[in-house]
This record gives C-alpha cells, sequence and structure tokens, in this order.
C-alpha cells in the first residue's frame, strides 16, 4: 500500500479534486516519544520475593530505599498474617539491605503505602488508623524526623469507595491522588478517578477520568509520572495476554477526563496473569508485581527508554497524475470515529468500503485518496499522528475486502485537525475521494 510520504509523490489537480491538497503548516514543538521496554527479571534484592504475597513495589525519589507490600507472611504485624504490612529495604554502600517490615507504620489492619513526597521524608499511606467511620476511605502522612516515623495524619481527604475494591495513588508534589473505586458513574468494578487539591490547600471531590480509559472490566493501580500527563494502570477491560494488563495513556487537556487511547505495555512487561502496581523512574527501571510464576505476586524490575517519535511531515502536496475522466466517478465516503480513536466501526462501514474496494478492483485505473483528519483537542503532532492512523486503519481495511486492489490505487494522506468545521464530531472522520490515475 503506498503511504504518504514513501516515495515520489504525484500532483492533484483539476476541479474535482480541488480541496484535496495538504496545506503547508509548521508542526508543534511538542514532542511525542515512544517507550520501549525490557530485561524484566525478578528482583534480586534480599528477601524481596518469598513464599508470600509482595504488591505496590516504589522507590523514593533517591533510588536508595524501595517500599512494598507484603500479605500471607508470618512477620506481619497482628494477628491475623493475611492483612498487609508496609515493608522496605535500603541501599549502603551499594549494598541492598534484607527486607525489614516497618513496624512502626503497621498495626492489624491492612497496611498499605500509597506515595513517597519529593522530600523523601514523608510517606502516603491508606488510612488504616483513623476511627472505623473514615479507615480506609483516605490517605494519611507520616514524616520522618528524629529517628522515627510520626503518627499518621490525615489529609482531609475522604472519599466513599463504593466496595471493597479500591486503590490510591499520590504524587510527589502532594497535589494529585488517583483512586481505582467503584460509584455510580462506573462502568466496570473499579474505575479510575483523580482529586486535586486547590490553591487553598483542599481536597476536591473525586473527578471520573472518563471513559476512553475506563472500562467494563477493572482498572486499578494507576501511577502517574512526574510530567502529570502520563498514566499507566492494570485493567483487563481492554483485551491483552492475561489477568490484568499494564497500559499506559497521555492527557490530552486539563480536563482529566480527555486521554489518548491506552496503549498494552506488550509481551515485555505483561503476562498471561496479572501484572500491576506498575512504577516507572528517571533511573531507567520500573517495578511491576505479578503472580506470573507462583500462586502469589512477586517484585519483578525492568529497564526502559524513550526515543522521539517522527511525525509524517505535513508540508509536502500529495503528486497524482490524472487524466481525462471519461465518466463520472462515484462520490466520497465519510467514515467517523470517536474522540481519540483510531478504531471504527466496521460493521457500520462494511457495506460502503466493500463498494469502495469492488470499484477499485474492477476500475483499475481509478484510485482513492484517503484522508483521515482529527478534532483539535490535543497536541498537533498527536493529531497528525492520529489522523494517520484513521487513514491507515480504513486504507487496510478496504485492502482486505477485495483482491486485485493495486497499491498506487490507496492514496493515504494525514491531514491533522480539522481546519474547515468547527463541529469537533464531523471533524473525527477519514474522507475517501475518488480519482483517476495513470501509470
Amino acid at each position: 500500500m503506498s503511504q504518504f510520504g514513501n516515495s515520489v509523490l504525484r500532483k492533484l489537480f483539476g476541479m474535482w479534486v480541488l480541496g484535496l491538497l495538504v496545506s503547508a503548516q509548521c508542526i508543534s514543538q511538542e514532542k511525542e516519544y515512544k517507550y520501549e521496554f525490557s530485561s524484566l527479571k525478578l528482583m534480586e534484592m534480599p528477601n524481596v520475593n518469598s513464599y508470600a504475597e509482595e504488591i505496590y513495589p516504589l522507590y523514593d525519589r533517591s533510588y536508595d530505599t524501595m517500599y512494598l507490600v507484603r500479605s500471607h507472611h508470618n512477620a506481619n504485624v497482628g494477628r491475623d498474617k493475611i492483612n498487609q504490612d508496609i515493608w522496605y529495604t535500603y541501599k549502603k554502600d551499594g549494598i541492598w539491605s534484607e527486607l525489614k517490615n516497618l513496624k512502626a507504620l503497621n498495626n492489624a489492619e491492612n497496611n498499605s503505602i500509597v506515595g513517597i513526597s519529593g522530600k523523601r521524608e514523608r510517606l502516603f499511606l491508606l488510612n488504616s488508623y483513623t476511627s472505623t467511620t473514615v479507615r480506609n476511605k483516605g490517605i494519611v502522612r507520616s514524616d520522618y524526623a528524629n529517628g522515627e516515623w510520626s503518627k499518621p495524619l490525615t489529609l482531609n481527604l475522604e472519599v466513599n469507595t463504593g466496595g471493597n475494591l479500591y486503590a490510591f495513588f499520590i504524587n510527589h508534589t502532594e497535589d494529585i491522588v488517583l483512586i481505582s473505586m467503584f460509584n455510580g458513574l462506573s462502568e466496570g468494578e473499579e474505575d479510575l478517578f483523580v482529586s486535586l487539591k486547590d490553591a487553598e490547600g483542599r481536597w476536591r471531590e473525586p473527578i471520573y477520568m472518563g471513559h476512553t480509559i475506563n472500562s467494563a472490566g477493572y482498572e486499578t493501580s494507576p501511577f502517574l509520572m512526574d510530567d502529570n500527563k502520563t498514566l499507566f494502570f492494570t485493567s483487563d477491560g481492554f483485551g491483552g495476554y492475561g489477568d490484568g494488563d499494564v497500559y499506559m495513556s497521555k492527557r490530552l487537556d486539563d480536563s482529566w477526563s480527555n486521554w489518548t487511547e491506552p496503549v498494552n505495555l506488550g509481551k515485555q512487561v505483561n503476562s498471561d496473569k496479572f501484572d500491576g502496581y506498575f512504577s516507572i523512574y528517571e533511573n531507567g527501571e520500573f517495578l511491576l508485581a505479578s503472580n506470573r510464576h507462583s500462586k502469589f505476586s512477586d517484585i519483578f524490575v525492568g529497564k526502559w527508554e524513550k526515543t522521539e517519535v517522527v511525525a509524517p511531515k505535513k508540508d509536502v502536496p500529495v503528486e497524482v497524475k490524472v487524466v481525462e475522466k471519461s465518466k463520472p466517478l462515484p462520490s466520497a465516503v465519510s467514515v467517523y470515529f470517536d474522540s481519540n480513536s483510531s478504531f471504527f466501526d466496521k460493521d457500520k462501514y462494511n457495506r460502503q468500503l466493500t463498494s469502495v474496494a469492488n470499484y477499485l478492483k474492477n476500475n483499475p485505473k481509478v484510485g482513492v485518496v484517503i484522508e483521515g483528519s482529527t478534532d483539535d483537542i490535543g497536541g498537533e503532532t498527536y493529531n497528525l499522528l492520529l489522523s494517520l492512523r484513521r487513514a491507515r486503519g480504513v486504507s487496510d481495511y478496504i485492502g482486505s475486502l477485495a483482491d486485485g486492489i493495486k497499491e498506487d490505487q490507496l492514496w493515504v494522506i494525514p491531514s491533522g485537525e480539522a481546519k474547515s468545521s468547527a463541529d469537533k464530531e464531523s471533524s473525527r472522520k477519514v474522507t475517501i475521494r475518488y480519482i483517476v490515475v495513470e501509470r
């Protein structure tokens, strides 16, 4: 299949192809990156993985201390060893210590770390310490001073989690709390919400993070990178390899409900079992909990890097030679997409696209220009790539519907944001226009 920019381009001209030329425009300075993950292995720190369950690993900002949550261990605090305790290990002279129970912050309830302050001396914990009326419905903090951890203090953030399935994450700057829980807005048993701290230090009501990243399954163990835009979470609602896979999504605006389509991190991270509690760090490592090797989850560590994605150029007009029409060509066809999606309803458009495919098969001197466009939400570079994915998806589908279609009958154009329509829904489309080509 011929693609925009892949070879020598030909010029479109004539009254019937007016409007198809891609106008020259500067691409936004906002950069897009591709993330690559590798070298995943069981963490080899002393005593980190055991016969018990280990989840929720988090490095502090210096990468010389790691905390995790352990359950079903005989050294846990309280009568019921099934309950969760916080454990930790630290590095001294380049050597990690044996994993130790953080007894000062563990009690007979489920204890869990949910974030580490950028100051390092402050931990954020699931509220398992106050009265039973608000217990487990919010977050507390504990500060390290004079060689000991302080009594946990509440953050004045009380959340109606709607059941027993929930998780929290607070960022380093202590002003964003991500929550996975069930409530009246949820599509599945756990969905993602966010609570933001206002200028006066008060926590706002949780905001539903939108339908793009929430599914009819569950979404849990969210982690937000320091850019406050790049989100990782675990879900079983988007297909995947196993019981729960790790996905990545990017926030597109300031609303916290508009995200890119979740991207599965692939077999370098995910398995046919549960994979979650993912966290990623500037030292080039990521941490993960997975039960791929045993009944209970263990802690894994891997490597990651990101490379800049070079967007397709938008300033080169498509060139196609045309000859005089001997007969009128069919009318243009439009395929519409949901916001921020490159997937379309194949059943809905099957009849129209089958007609396009059969026409091309029976008329080898006719081609189609398949032009993708988007609305103006999100960065221009991202939208250009999204319009390319949309156009390629439609082109691939047309090519699959009939044998004998030539490569030079399918011309893909990524036009990015639609400039001629103020209606966002009508901008999210691929337009298929017929042309007559001469080889």
